[in-house]
């Protein structure tokens, strides 16, 4: 049964700088716009703002469990279309990673409720046939989750950014462009190299 006072001596991983780095932006960013409301907040950063964000979460959330090999199964970052609270378009990235399935389902769900309880997200965990699949909303993304029953018994940790002002399909053809031509972007060391220029291939 997982509860909030688990053992502090659980040996946990420290989280690392490359979502304190985003967050420290969001900071900065939102430093600028004070006398704004929490939701035209979210909105200073655009579409490739919250894919660092997103991707930077599901990292450093993979980071707090002793499994490794993890990989992006489903391609790269990628954006989808959303609707932002004025009625306009907007783009929301999503991005998760797999790994062969741990050991300690529940010790790990806890390392995951208290990470993302210390970013600021609100979680609950739902019991899946004997798994503990954590759900989590708000913080730096729109919601994660975290499930230790996977498909192929595997580990899969996945969020979803905020919708931000952004063109899905126009960033979808910018980003698929610039890789062919050789760049790459947060997320995209975990794609096979031979599968970088069809990232999207498997959704």
């Amino acid at each position: 049964m997982i509860t909030a006072s688990y053992a502090s001596a659980t040996t946990q991983k420290q989280p690392l700088s490359r979502l304190g780095r985003g967050a420290g932006m969001l900071t900065m960013l939102l430093m600028t716009t004070a006398c704004t409301t929490s939701t035209d907040q979210q909105s200073v950063m655009d579409a490739v703002d919250h894919r660092d964000v997103v991707v930077d979460l599901v990292i450093d959330t993979t980071e707090h469990l002793d499994v490794d090999g993890w990989g992006a199964n489903h391609g790269a970052a990628k954006p989808e279309s959303c609707t932002l609270d004025n009625g306009d378009e907007g783009a929301a990235y999503k991005f998760s990673l797999w790994a062969d399935r741990g050991t300690a389902h529940e010790a790990d769900a806890q390392r995951i409720v208290e990470y993302w309880e210390s970013l600021g997200m609100d979680t609950r965990v739902v019991d899946h046939g004997g798994f503990p699949v954590v759900y989590a909303t708000g913080g730096p993304v729109q919601r994660a989750s975290f499930t230790p029953d996977a498909a192929e018994e595997s580990y899969r940790v996945g969020a979803i950014s905020h919708c931000a002002p952004g063109d899905a399909i126009e960033l979808r053809r910018a980003f698929d462009e610039r890789r062919k031509q050789g760049e790459r972007f947060p997320g995209d060391e975990y794609v096979p190299e031979e599968n970088i220029d069809d990232v999207y291939k498997n959704e």
